[in-house]
């Protein structure tokens, strides 16, 4: 093919491309202040010419994977299995493109884009809960790929639809970045049309306070369960779908 799957962009256009989103520039700052090679990785995906669509979806999963995660560990591996599961069924399968990140004391690229019906599932290999919750680094590196790469195949063509979603169990306490960094950025994306950004919190801290200060609009907590993961990742994977296939409603909220 004339167009293969991306390579990880150099520094360099990786700042063309973010300067070519039109955001506005504190939330620009804010995407290229932490820039390192796993954020580069995270920009990866297929080029346009292997998408087999007018149009296509990116979808960024972000999961807390720091020490307090541990007695979840198997309710989010099936929780984020049923989701695969659920979009690989969708018709336009293909044209659904997944990335996932996972945070402990760092952010961690656990896959780059890839079309929902070749995704591999987690597994407990993968997702080994462990350390601290760098919330921040992480969401900023999924929400740098998600713009960049999309960036990327608009210029080649191809719109997109945006989707962020991030599960956590707590605050910060490991990242470089600050909230403010984050909500900037989260702030400057929900203006377009193109982005959704969602957050699912649960457990016992003030989660609807953690969301309201990284920016996030569409919020949903619940209590710490297997049964509620399951919940929150089924209720993604419909809204998902919703919103490729552009059946969102204009006042709904994601969850």
């Amino acid at each position: 093919m004339s167009n293969p799957t991306h390579r990880a962009p150099s520094p360099d256009d990786y700042k063309n491309l973010i300067g070519a989103s039109t955001l506005d520039q504190l939330a620009q700052q804010a995407l290229v202040s932490n820039l390192d090679d796993t954020v580069l990785l995270g920009c990866v995906g297929l080029g346009a010419d292997q998408i087999d669509a007018a149009d296509a979806t990116l979808v960024s999963v972000v999961c807390d994977m720091s020490g307090s995660m541990a007695p979840h560990k198997k309710g989010v591996i099936d929780a984020f299995n049923t989701m695969l599961a659920a979009l690989t069924s969708a018709k336009a399968a293909s044209a659904i493109l997944v990335s996932l990140w996972a945070f402990s004391d760092s952010a961690r690229l656990l896959s780059s884009y890839e079309p929902i019906d070749r995704k591999a599932q987690l597994g407990p290999s993968v997702y080994v809960p462990d350390g601290g919750t760098a919330l921040y680094d992480t969401t900023l590196a999924a929400m740098a790929g998600l713009v960049a790469y999309g960036q990327r195949l608009f210029d080649e063509g191809v719109p997109t639809k945006r989707i962020l979603f991030v599960l956590s169990d707590g605050d910060d306490n490991a990242s470089k970045a600050t909230s403010a960094e984050v909500k900037a950025a989260a702030t400057a994306l929900s203006r377009q049309e193109a982005y959704t950004l969602a957050y699912a919190g649960f457990g016992n801290a003030d989660l609807a306070g953690q969301a309201d200060a990284i920016g996030f609009p569409h919020v949903i907590t619940t209590s710490a369960s297997a049964s509620e993961l399951r919940r929150i990742f089924r209720q993604v994977s419909q809204s998902v779908l919703r919103v490729s296939q552009g059946t969102m409603p204009a006042a709904g909220g994601f969850f």
